[in-house]
């Protein structure tokens, strides 16, 4: 009788765990780097809900997601999500929208918010996109105001109206993402003002706003990495203003303390550090500081862009027209739309290599 007992509650055990009732939602934790399983209970714009097979539910904060995997989604989906990683945004598109299709609930959800992020990434490299990508991410941010991606979405919204110029509007988008509980997240929004008063070339207004966020008290790694990047863009002003020495002062902190896995703060901080030495005439120390880029961050496109741009620029000065014209080929090809590509053809005359590139831009895309 003992025997059949504990049969019986094996049997059931068994029967349990292989159930197709129970859903096995992940979580991937950017803090921890370790995955959370269960089943997705509820979500908000500032937290998601897993309840575990055994154990109490656990609330994950909103920006300490890295992704989500959901038990009802299809096995191409972990393909998409590795192209859109990959700077591959049509094939990923692609993938997103036909699953879409079949999507219900907390994963259709979610697949609008993966559609309007991977738009936006898409038109900031491609900047005849940036109307489509507003109008989904407007309408995202519309039909689900409370979704665990609100905040993301703000940011996107806000780089694509300062890309497209409607700095009003993209003030807007940051103030929102300025709204948010973390302090990681608020120091973000301060960063992201600060680089669009640059851009506009209102030195003295990024200045006081570089300042401010690299004023905050940075506890966790994400707060210490967003004030890393005010450092960088407190060290920009510098450099705007002539005071090279201030700035590569505050870049080499930066370098010193960041870690290499904040790539787009190291690279943009070695391109302004390239920037003071080109400004004050050290040509070589400028080149050295620029090759960091394409060769230890050549996924971070914007700074890639920009540090090829220079590079096709001085090599030749310094005895390397090889580097040069290397450097000038990759920028034409794999960034053909950015404004560094478009500037070096108003200054070469060089629009065939771009069209070029378009198309091995395509090509790409579709392998």
């Amino acid at each position: 009788m003992h025997k059949f007992r504990i049969f019986t509650v094996l049997t059931a055990s068994v029967a349990l765990s292989a159930s197709p009732l129970w859903a096995v939602d992940t979580i991937n934790v950017r803090s921890t780097g370790k995955p959370v399983q269960g089943e997705i209970t509820t979500i908000n714009k500032t937290e998601v809900t897993i309840k575990p097979r055994t154990g109490e539910a656990q609330k994950i904060p909103a920006n300490d997601i890295a992704s989500i995997k959901w038990d009802s989604e299809p096995a191409k989906l972990m393909i998409a999500r590795g192209d859109e990683e990959r700077g591959n945004y049509e094939k990923a598109l692609d993938i997103y929208t036909e699953a879409h299709k079949d999507a219900t609930g907390k994963l259709k959800t979610y697949l609008d918010f993966l559609i309007a992020r991977t738009m936006a990434k898409q038109a900031l490299d491609d900047d005849s996109k940036i109307d489509d990508a507003i109008k989904k991410m407007e309408a995202y941010l519309k039909a689900s105001a409370d979704h665990v991606g609100h905040y993301e979405g703000q940011s996107f919204m806000g780089q694509l109206f300062g890309a497209k110029g409607d700095y009003a509007k993209a003030q807007t988008a940051f103030e929102a993402l300025g709204k948010a509980p973390w302090k990681d997240y608020q120091i973000a929004a301060k960063v992201a003002v600060g680089r669009m008063q640059l851009k506009q070339n209102n030195i003295d207004g990024a200045t006081k706003t570089f300042v401010e966020a690299a004023s905050s008290n940075a506890e966790s790694a994400s707060e210490k990495a967003r004030r890393a990047e005010a450092l960088v863009g407190q060290a920009a002003c510098l450099m705007k203003q002539s005071k090279h020495d201030e700035a590569l002062k505050l870049i080499d902190e930066v370098i010193k303390a960041t870690s290499t896995d904040e790539a787009a703060t190291m690279a943009f901080a070695y391109v302004v550090q390239g920037d003071c030495y080109q400004a004050q005439n050290k040509t070589k120390d400028a080149a050295l500081a620029y090759l960091h880029v394409p060769v230890l961050f050549p996924k971070e496109k914007a700074a890639h862009a920009e540090a090829l741009y220079h590079l096709a620029k001085i090599s030749g000065t310094i005895g390397q027209p090889d580097r040069a014209a290397e450097a000038r080929d990759q920028l034409l090809e794999d960034f053909p739309k950015s404004e560094w590509a478009k500037k070096l053809q108003a200054e070469s005359g060089a629009a065939a290599p771009a069209a070029a590139g378009a198309e091995k831009t395509k090509e790409k895309e579709k392998e």
